[in-house]
């Protein structure tokens, strides 16, 4: 019983499924590397997308100080229809701000708790 035990624990190999250490090493490198480029692009993406999220942001509050400044120049000049265009701008510009979605990476889901 014991010489069947240890047949069960030495698994032996097959020619057509092993491969050598350096084939071995090589495809656990590529895989590796093809892990991390994607984990790079993912998060290459994600800071795109907060970049320009952050520019609508700008656009948005330079928008509302332009706004801000017609009101207070409303006294001094007639600037009616500015006033109006500025206004429809500024709701244009929040409605593009609210639709921007920018992608989280869940790191937990990617096996990488430390990032």
């Amino acid at each position: 019983m014991a010489g069947n035990k240890n047949l069960k624990m030495k698994a032996q190999m097959n020619e057509d499924e092993g491969a050598t250490l350096k084939e071995a090493y090589e495809r656990g490198r590529f895989e590796t590397m093809q892990r991390y480029r994607a984990i790079l692009l993912m998060y290459r993406d994600q800071d795109k997308a907060i970049e320009a999220r952050h520019q609508e942001e700008l656009n948005k509050v330079c928008i509302g100080a332009k706004l801000e400044f017609l009101e207070e120049c409303e006294g001094l000049f007639s600037m009616y229809h500015e006033k109006k265009k500025t206004e429809f701008e500024l709701v244009l510009a929040e409605s593009k701000l609210q639709d921007f979605k920018v992608p989280t990476i869940d790191w937990f889901k990617l096996d990488e708790p430390m990032m």
